[in-house]
């Protein structure tokens, strides 16, 4: 404790012993140290320091959560323009489709030809609604020329419209009849591409005594394999050979020809009294052909046989709900309905095909139609006021240039 006993002397005698302190640095070296020293600056100004990294907090942040909505958000906007896309092709498609069910229910146009292809390209319906007969005003400038082609030993008759100045150019006759447009022209059919059976031009020779068209064919022509083919063969010479009256198959020597099944073959009568029906091929293009139908020797007949093939490979022209009579005064085969008929309430495709159905059947008998009892006065091309003009052929194509 005695050691501890300090009195003012000996302090002061202490301080006056230290050394003395001198700082030779200037005021404004001083000064500028001080600012440096944080433990100098007020709260405050700490504070506003710290708030300096919130922002960049903040920003970090969101470009974390951009980065995770990015990818969700080009998925979507893909998603929407891929939607958009094949709403696109979708509607694309359609106005397609559409130009072309409107080019199968009649609008014949050459984009419709293209579209088809090569194939379809060799031919094209003559009239704006799939019109099934050629009209003698529509031959003015162009040959009517006849064959009958083959489908699964099925006759349907085919009208080409061959060009009046071509035919003229190629064949250098006074009569161009039905055996020197065959000649010319049979082996131009394009059938496969078609869709019928590769048949014509006959074998051996073709060529016209008087009123009969022979044909000269050699041993092998095959004709005559079964009853089948020879009913195939000279149903599809009547529909050929139509301004002539018989058709002859001799041999080589120019007498009537062996016919197995048959016999020696006789001159067969190339009259077509029969009545038309709906024949569809594979391809879904329609034809209206003749088809043997029970007893149908007068017209009259015919056109009542039309409302009920005897098998399924032919159809009826007439909508099952419709009924009539017939009556012929003065080559005019007049069809009346039992009840009032609307057109407009049938498909007029299926109009269509009655009423050119119902010519071409009356045609075999060189009689016209009129219809009765029906509430329009105008079809189409046809005046229903008055007999329509008899068809000079059925089923008109045009070949390919």
């Amino acid at each position: 404790m005695a050691n501890n006993n300090w009195n003012d002397d000996k302090l002061e005698k202490l301080l006056h012993s230290m050394p003395k302190m001198e700082d030779h640095r200037s005021a404004e070296d001083i000064l500028a140290r001080l600012k440096k020293d944080e433990r100098l600056i007020e709260p405050s100004s700490r504070k506003r320091k710290v708030r300096k990294w919130v922002p960049a907090f903040i920003a970090i942040a969101a470009m974390l959560v951009v980065s995770l909505l990015i990818p969700s958000l080009l998925k979507q906007n893909e998603g929407a323009m891929d939607s958009k896309t094949e709403e696109a092709e979708v509607e694309l498609f359609n106005q397609k489709r559409s130009m072309d069910m409107s080019d199968d229910k009649g609008q014949t146009s050459e984009a419709a030809m293209d579209s088809e292809g090569e194939t379809g390209a060799l031919y094209t319906m003559a009239s704006a609604m799939d019109s099934h007969i050629v009209l003698p005003d529509e031959t003015v400038n162009q040959y009517p020329f006849h064959i009958g082609l083959i489908h699964s030993a099925n006759v349907v008759p085919v009208t080409v419209l061959l060009p009046k100045e071509q035919v003229e150019n190629d064949i250098q006759e006074k009569e161009l009849d039905s055996v020197a447009l065959y000649n010319q022209y049979a082996t131009k059919v394009p059938e496969s591409d078609l869709g019928f059976d590769e048949y014509h031009p006959y074998k051996g020779k073709i060529y016209e005594s008087g009123d009969t068209v022979q044909n000269e064919v050699p041993a092998d022509h095959g004709y005559d394999l079964s009853a089948g083919t020879i009913t195939s063969y000279f149903d599809s010479a009547k529909e050929t050979f139509t301004d002539k009256k018989f058709f002859q198959v001799v041999d080589e020597s120019g007498k009537p020809a062996e016919l197995g099944p048959v016999g020696r073959a006789a001159p067969v009568p190339l009259d077509r009294e029969l009545p038309y029906y709906k024949y569809m091929m594979p391809s879904g293009e329609i034809y209206l052909i003749p088809y043997e139908n029970g007893d149908t020797s007068t017209v009259s007949d015919a056109l009542l046989a039309m409302k009920a093939p005897q098998n399924d490979i032919v159809e009826s022209v007439i909508p099952a709900q419709l009924d009539y009579n017939v009556s012929v005064e003065k080559g005019v085969a007049v069809i009346s309905f039992s009840k009032e008929l609307d057109l407009d309430s049938i498909d007029q495709a299926v109009v269509n095909e009655m009423i050119e159905g119902f010519m071409l059947t009356a045609s075999n008998f060189n009689n016209s139609i009129q219809l009765k009892n029906i509430v329009q006065t105008q079809f189409g091309k046809y005046d229903l006021t008055k007999p329509l003009p008899i068809p000079v052929g059925a089923n008109p194509i045009v070949l390919p240039e």
